[in-house]
């Protein structure tokens, strides 16, 4: 009679256990959602902005890079691609037959792709300023370009072949890259003394120090979820498949205003919007007695 008591007790806790995870993750997924609507609608007018910016800003010398567009492009695609949020989100797995959950990992590894080819320039910017116009031809050109755009397909091959494992290492790759960059941009400019610390070089060591920290706090916890999961960890991945996601929704927010800070001024910045440009004064043409005089003697 205990024992039949015991179990009834045990199962009636397991039930309430049960009922109570459900409703909590019901209510995260609830709240993903909102988030997801809310990043999509401030995220996709503010890279439009920003593009548009950037391309009143490229004029003549003064290009603006284009691995930020290209990384901005990318920030559109993962928008197109989302995955819808649910609860199969808490394992960091990114195995589906859905095309478009495949769009927005692309867009996700085209991101992480470009934020690296960024770091990369700006660092030889401020540490090997004599190195910057053999970069600058070698960036230019239409293989590294196509080469940028082809290693997201073959990074995201790995997962559709189901090497998770392989392809977390892989994205894991860029944090010691971006890192090394971060310090030997900022040792470089405090130690150099050919090169003194202006503006834009200051400007570009704390654009490293920004990209590293993005990538850190918002594509890290994505890329640890798979990790564990491959490494049959799952009880650990429960929910920060769901929370990695929504801190790579949050990274449209970030890109726009990283990257054109990181770029120009603020100044610049509203110059190149037309709400903030200046239009010139008409002069005042109306016939003054001075004028109508000199005209008569002209005539005359």
């Amino acid at each position: 009679m205990a024992d039949s008591i015991t179990v009834t007790t045990t199962v009636s806790v397991l039930n309430n256990v049960t009922a109570n995870l459900n409703a909590t993750s019901s209510t995260t997924v609830h709240v993903a959602k909102v988030i997801n609507w809310l990043t999509f609608a401030i995220g996709l007018p503010a890279i439009g902005v920003a593009i548009y910016t950037l391309k009143n800003l490229s004029k003549g010398e003064n290009k603006v890079p284009m691995n930020v567009m290209f990384l901005l492009i990318s920030d559109i695609i993962s928008f197109f691609g989302r995955p819808g949020v649910n609860q199969q989100m808490e394992s960091g797995a990114i195995s589906s037959s859905n095309p478009t959950d495949f769009i927005f990992y692309f867009g996700v590894i085209s991101n992480i792709t470009f934020m690296l080819f960024i770091a990369q320039e700006r660092h030889v910017l401020v540490a090997y300023p004599q190195c910057l116009g053999c970069c600058d031809r070698i960036r230019r050109s239409p293989v590294v370009t196509v080469v940028a755009w082809a290693a997201p397909f073959g990074v995201l091959a790995l997962a559709v072949l189901h090497y998770n494992f392989w392809f977390a290492v892989i994205l894991l790759t860029p944090f010691p890259l971006l890192l090394f960059f971060a310090v030997d941009s900022w040792r470089a400019l405090i130690c150099s003394r050919s090169n003194p610390p202006t503006l834009e070089r200051r400007r570009s060591v704390w654009g490293i120090g920004a990209i590293w920290a993005n990538y850190t706090l918002l594509y890290t916890p994505f890329i640890l979820s798979i990790l564990l999961e491959a490494l049959s960890f799952k009880e650990v991945v429960q929910y920060l498949g769901l929370v990695s996601h929504l801190l790579l929704y949050l990274s449209p927010l970030v890109d726009p205003f990283l990257y054109i800070f990181m770029t120009k001024g603020i100044k610049e910045l509203l110059r190149a919007l037309p709400c903030c440009q200046k239009t010139p004064r008409t002069q005042d043409m109306r016939p003054t007695v001075d004028t109508v005089a000199e005209t008569v003697e002209t005539r005359l």
